[in-house]
């Protein structure tokens, strides 16, 4: 679907103060916020500027998007929150959009990327390996090597497998990253790089534990 998105000009967006899940949620940038519950909220922020992009067709191309995927998928799938063109004199005209899925399995399907979030054993089971560089992170700082050993055997532990150029957000604190196409933004919060036109290009694992 966000891969559709792009080849067509027409860009997701979210930001502002919202609220799902009982969570208030503030994006200031494109992010993938994973919550304790286990749903997904997308927030994405772009630009809107060129005088060829129309607001009201992006807004219908969305509803009728997320129309056709929850019927297919069932109510409550997807929810469009929010969509909105907002102007500022620092950015100009960014186009917001939020939404809501109630699984990583919608947010993988509906956008179209390799996208997990749950258990590192059930990550295991589903056939996600953990053959990569890792560096640990604490206090929202990388802190050095580590390999896969050091938390395969916690039970305990989450972890996020995305392949997107996006901030992600979870409810607990960052243990360990991918190494090479990730780093820390916060305790909670870490900034991915993937290129969507790189066939080469590597899922980034955030490994984490609940608060």
């Amino acid at each position: 679907m966000k891969r559709k998105l792009y080849a067509a000009l027409f860009i997701f967006a979210a930001a502002g103060m919202i609220t799902a899940c009982g969570t208030s949620f503030k994006a200031e940038k494109s992010t993938v916020y994973v919550t304790k519950q286990g749903t997904v909220i997308g927030a994405d922020i772009e630009d809107f500027n060129e005088d060829y992009y129309d607001e009201e067709e992006l807004k219908n191309y969305i509803t009728e998007s997320v129309d056709n995927y929850v019927a297919s998928n069932g109510d409550g799938s997807v929810e469009l929150k929010s969509f909105q063109t907002v102007s500022s004199d620092e950015n100009g005209i960014t186009a917001q959009l939020y939404l809501n899925y109630t699984s990583y399995i919608d947010y993988a399907l509906f956008n179209d990327i390799t996208f997990f979030a749950g258990s590192v054993q059930q990550a295991q089971a589903e056939g996600y390996e953990f053959d990569q560089k890792f560096q640990s992170v604490e206090d929202g700082s990388l802190t050095g090597e580590a390999g896969a050993d050091d938390f395969l055997s916690d039970e305990e532990l989450k972890v996020v497998i995305i392949g997107e150029e996006t901030n992600v957000k979870i409810d607990g604190t960052i243990l360990y990253l991918s190494s090479g196409n990730a780093e820390p933004a916060g305790r909670d919060e870490a900034q991915v790089h993937y290129d969507i036109e790189d066939p080469q290009a590597q899922p980034v694992y955030i490994i984490y534990k609940l608060r």
